[in-house]
């Protein structure tokens, strides 16, 4: 996973679980920026509950995909989609988290792509 970068890429997701009688369901967009001030910025309306979810979550996701994304790059939020009842502080940890394992996806797949395997 070492040397592996997103790039500039947005990436969106929604999930929905099933959790016996009840559901957790959380979405986010997020994008790779590397020419803007560095860190991790809300640009959408966030709901102050799943604020700290949500860092933990990307910078959890990051340790472990990107374990060498530089400090000068940033991710910016900038869509949340909440769902009335079924959100939690844990939906949207794993919505972040998420976010980052299609980051990586993507990252893999280009890789592969341009060295022919």
């Amino acid at each position: 996973m070492t040397g592996i970068s997103p790039g500039e890429i947005e990436v969106y997701g929604y999930f929905r679980q099933h959790l016996g009688p009840r559901m957790q369901a959380a979405g986010l967009r997020i994008v790779f920026n590397y020419n803007q001030p560095p860190g991790i910025h809300f640009k959408a309306r966030t709901p102050e509950g799943y604020r700290d979810f949500i860092v933990s979550g990307l910078r959890d996701g990051l340790a472990f995909r990107f374990p060498d994304f530089p400090e000068s790059g940033g991710i910016w939020i900038t869509e949340v989609v909440e769902h009335p009842v079924d959100s939690s502080q844990r939906a949207f940890y794993l919505a972040a988290r998420m976010a980052i394992d299609q980051a990586y996806s993507i990252a893999e797949t280009r890789r592969a792509l341009h060295s022919g395997t």
